[in-house]
């Protein structure tokens, strides 16, 4: 009976705290909201682009009633675009995907 009661306490004590902690998150998160909500002179000030391999596979095709198969290299091409606001001293980028190349062409 004694273990039983440690149990179910443990568990009421977990289940108080985490809405707490939560809530602290909470108070955090909006003091930061509101500092970066003042104006900002945002300059754009670089852009890099950088070429990934990210993946390969098998491609199979058929040439003269023969079936052969290849490596097919996939390689992303990511943007990333550097902002800075002389006010503040702070910084921001930007990361897009610029596009993705198959070293064979082939149908997907």
């Amino acid at each position: 009976m004694r273990k039983l009661t440690f149990v179910i306490s443990l568990i009421f004590i977990i289940f108080v705290t985490i809405p707490l902690m939560e809530a602290e998150a909470a108070v955090v998160e909006n003091d930061i909201y509101e500092t970066t909500d003042m104006q900002h002179n945002w300059k754009k000030y670089g852009t890099d682009i950088n070429v990934f391999q990210t993946d390969t596979h098998e491609v199979t095709y058929w040439k003269n009633f023969m079936r052969y198969s290849r490596t097919c290299n996939i390689s992303h091409e990511v943007k990333t675009i550097v902002y800075y606001c002389g006010l503040h001293d702070h910084t921001k980028s930007e990361t897009f995907l610029e596009e993705i190349t198959h070293s064979v062409n082939h149908s997907h």
